[in-house]
Parts: C-alpha cells; sequence; structure tokens
C-alpha cells in the first residue's frame, strides 16, 4: 500500500468495513482490516479520516469501541512499524527512536480523534484513558499528538471543565501530563474553536507551566504561544512580556523561543527585554 495511491475514500470504505465486521463480533478480523494502514508509509493526514470514523461509530456503541481502541493502544509496540522504511539519517533519529514515535504517535493520532469524537457523549472516560494512555507510553509523541487531537470538541463543548482539568494537568508530578497540557492550547485556537476571550482565559493553562523545569514542557509551551501569536499577537505579546519581567531561567528559555511569529517589532522588544 502506498500513500500517493492510497485515497480518502478507500480509508472510509476499509474503515466502513472493518466496523461492520467489529460490530458482528469478529474482533481480529477488524484488526486485520485496519493494520495494512499502519505497517504502509501513509500520511498521518490520510489517516485522519480513520480516527473521525472509529470514533462517530463508536458514539452509537461505546463499550465496544473503548474496548477495541484500548486494545489497539496496548499492542506490542513493534505494532504499526515496519523497519528500513524511514530514512534515519535524514531525519536524525536512531531507528529504534523512529519506531517509538511513529508507533506511539499514530495510535495516538488515531484514537485521539476518534476520542474527540467519542467525547461528545463520554467525556469523563475520554480524559481518564487518555491520561492513562499518555502515562503509559511515556514519550513525547504520544503526549503531543493526544493534546493536539483529543480535547478539541471539549474545548467548544465544555470550555471550563476541560480547562480546569488541563489546569490540573499542567501541575501533575507526570512530566508527559504536564507536556500534554501545555500543549493542548495550541489546537483550539488554530482551529478557530475559541473566542478572544476564552483565549485570554485560556492562558491561565499556560501561566502553571512557565518556570516548569522540565525541557519537554518548556518545548511545548513555548510551540504553543509561537501558535497563539499567530492569531493573537497583541495578547500574547502583553502576556510574554509579564512574564518576562519575572527573571526565572526556565521562563526565559520559553520566552526567547516562543517569539518567532510576533511581528519584528514586537520580537525585538521582547527580545530587549530579555537583555
Amino acid at each position: 500500500m502506498k500513500s500517493k495511491t492510497i485515497r480518502k475514500k478507500e480509508i472510509l470504505e476499509i474503515a466502513e468495513h472493518a466496523c461492520d465486521i467489529l460490530e458482528k463480533g469478529y474482533e481480529k478480523k477488524f484488526f486485520n482490516e485496519i493494520e495494512p494502514f499502519l505497517i504502509a508509509k501513509i500520511p498521518f493526514g490520510k489517516l485522519h479520516a480513520l480516527g473521525e470514523y472509529l470514533g462517530k461509530r463508536g458514539l452509537k456503541k461505546p463499550e465496544l469501541y473503548f474496548d477495541v481502541l484500548d486494545k489497539f493502544f496496548k499492542k506490542d509496540l513493534e505494532y504499526g512499524y515496519r523497519s528500513g522504511i524511514y530514512n534515519t539519517k535524514k531525519m536524525r533519529m536512531s531507528e529504534e527512536e523512529i519506531q517509538k514515535s511513529r508507533v506511539w504517535g499514530w495510535r495516538a493520532g488515531i484514537i485521539g480523534l476518534a476520542f474527540n469524537e467519542m467525547s461528545h457523549t463520554h467525556p469523563e472516560e475520554v480524559v481518564d484513558r487518555t491520561r492513562e494512555y499518555i502515562i503509559l507510553s511515556s514519550h513525547w509523541s504520544s503526549s503531543d499528538t493526544f493534546a493536539d487531537k483529543t480535547f478539541n470538541r471539549m474545548f467548544k463543548e465544555r470550555f471550563h471543565w476541560i480547562l480546569n482539568i488541563l489546569m490540573d494537568w499542567a501541575r501533575d508530578e507526570n512530566i508527559w501530563i504536564r507536556n500534554a497540557a501545555a500543549f493542548a492550547i495550541h489546537a483550539p485556537v488554530e482551529k478557530k474553536i475559541l473566542n478572544k476571550n476564552q483565549f485570554l482565559e485560556g492562558l491561565q493553562l499556560l501561566d502553571v507551566v512557565m518556570e516548569d523545569p522540565a525541557k519537554n514542557v518548556q518545548k511545548k509551551t513555548a510551540w504553543a504561544l509561537r501558535v497563539v501569536g499567530k492569531y493573537y499577537p497583541e495578547e500574547t505579546y502583553k502576556f510574554l512580556e509579564k512574564w518576562a519581567k519575572k527573571g526565572n531561567n526556565n521562563t526565559m528559555w520559553i520566552i526567547k523561543n516562543s517569539v518567532k511569529f510576533l511581528d519584528k517589532k514586537r520580537m525585538n522588544n521582547m527580545l530587549k527585554l530579555l537583555g
């Protein structure tokens, strides 16, 4: 199966057939149907439809789909990767790291998209399982991808509820849970789910992580700030200005790496503030 030949329509047809089989009680055949997607070099953008479709079917039979997605995420690490299909030298990653990032990232992407749909009726279970899977994988690609895909519907339908949960996550002892919390705010801004007032309120989430000592959390906080700065440059600048006066070394690193998409005037002013 080559990425240039597989189309969204074909993916949806196979997904529909696989779900029909699953709902008739043939779980093994379900996995046989979807596994080829996961061992071929298909850009994840093409698998977006698969995750969404699984989630929409899961709205009607949540117990069945939560169970099969749980088994999917917990399969042996080798599941979903074939050695030699990526250029390790070009990517500057070891074969092992590429394997982990693809395996955990692809699974988190598909499941995160499914969970995003299923959160319409089962938000608590989606949050609990997402937390479990982030800790289980303990890998940046899983944490990042769940943060990017899972919470968007909840930001739209349950803004204060999910914001409060992610505020707790931002203070969690587990680095990958904090990493997800730091990264989560950028997606609903980029997708224009949040209005300006919600965005300003959502900045409280980044307030919690601006002094985090973990480099991965710092990187995701900076990334989130770079993204939101494209949409709310003045509000983001004021947020950074407030924190630039604190003098914390971890905060300074985040700010220096978050001004990329600000206009030149704001960027230069911020860099002057940092000294």
